[in-house]
């Protein structure tokens, strides 16, 4: 009997071994799965962040200067490439830039290697790429303080020239629209949307509703009491229909960046913010109005459309161009 049971358990490591046998190459399989293609997947993964703030950087030069942003593409691409990099070092190919269509594209590529991989399939190691795109240009829609500027009243934001902005029925500066019929200059309130202060603009559609009186809406009242010094994104426009009645409207033009460095918009009370600028024209006596200047601003914002007039004011954000999506969709 005793030597029949060590005669099965010598049977028993024979049948180990060969079970062992035939479970390495889907074990060595699994484990390629795991670490080899679990480090394309984070190569890629970081190329990508990489190749995303490259453009962008990039983008972002060229909003700036257009001339000379392309000498230092190359640079920048490397060095946003590498500061995203993981345990490896990959290489930002030339970056491409269409000035024409106001676009940039940076492609990276590295090889990783495959030793498991290797071991099943012979190969040792894959290039990993990845692209990205970016373009820039004048705001076409997007959302924005619902408080319109004249473009009587806008001044080349490179002139750093102090102003005052008065309410619109109360300015003295009348322009001309392109029917030749005059418009008072200044600022006007829009139309909220949703209940908060802001409004949806797309300068396609032209025309928006105005809200009649110098006071903001009550859901402006906090928010202006913080933008003392700072920048906001304004529309413009160049002509109206009936702005001073409950039904009027703004024909908007553009958008141009303003600082907001003083305002009074009521007579007296709580509800009076006067801080002038001492650079600016003074808002006195029954003046209701803004003091500022128009300045250069680069905005990196997805959610803004691009193509309108160009009154200083560069949208950059990441774009999937039609070859792109083509890729992806493969």
């Amino acid at each position: 009997m005793r030597r029949l049971i060590r005669r099965f358990r010598r049977a028993e490591r024979g049948a180990s071994a060969v079970l062992v046998g035939l479970l390495i190459v889907p074990l060595i399989g699994a484990a390629a799965i795991a670490v080899d293609v679990g480090a394309m997947y984070a190569e890629r993964a970081a190329q990508q962040n990489g190749a995303d703030g490259a453009a962008l950087a990039i983008a972002s030069a060229c909003a700036k200067d257009e001339a000379g942003c392309g000498a230092g593409a190359q640079a920048m691409a490397s060095e946003f490439v590498l500061q995203n990099a993981m345990i490896s070092e990959p290489s930002a190919l030339t970056p491409q830039i269409d000035f024409d269509a106001h676009l940039v594209t940076v492609a990276t590529e590295n090889t990783v290697s495959h030793p498991l991989a290797a071991v099943l399939t012979g190969t040792a190691s894959s290039t990993v790429q990845a692209v990205s795109s970016a373009e820039w240009g004048s705001p076409n829609a997007g959302i924005v303080l619902p408080l319109a500027l004249s473009l009587c009243e806008f001044q080349d934001p490179d002139s750093g020239v102090r102003v005052l902005i008065e309410y619109h029925q109360t300015s003295e500066n009348d322009c001309t629209r392109d029917d030749g019929q005059p418009i008072e200059g200044g600022f006007g309130w829009l139309d909220l949307e949703g209940g908060a202060c802001e409004t949806y603009i797309d300068l396609d559609s032209g025309y928006v509703g105005s809200d009649p009186g110098i006071d903001p809406a009550n859901e402006c009242t906090a928010l202006f009491s913080d933008l003392e010094g700072q920048t906001v994104l304004v529309p413009v426009y160049d002509g109206g229909n009936d702005i001073n009645g409950a039904n009027g409207e703004f024909h908007i033009y553009a958008f141009a960046a303003f600082v907001v460095t003083g305002w009074k918009l009521t007579g007296g009370g709580p509800g009076v913010f006067n801080n002038p600028d001492p650079l600016a024209p003074a808002c006195v006596g029954a003046c209701r109005g803004l003091q500022g200047y128009f300045t250069e601003w680069v905005d990196l914002g997805a959610d803004w459309e691009v193509g309108g007039p160009d009154l200083g004011v560069d949208v950059v954000r990441l774009k999937i161009t039609d070859s792109q999506l083509a890729d992806l969709l493969n």
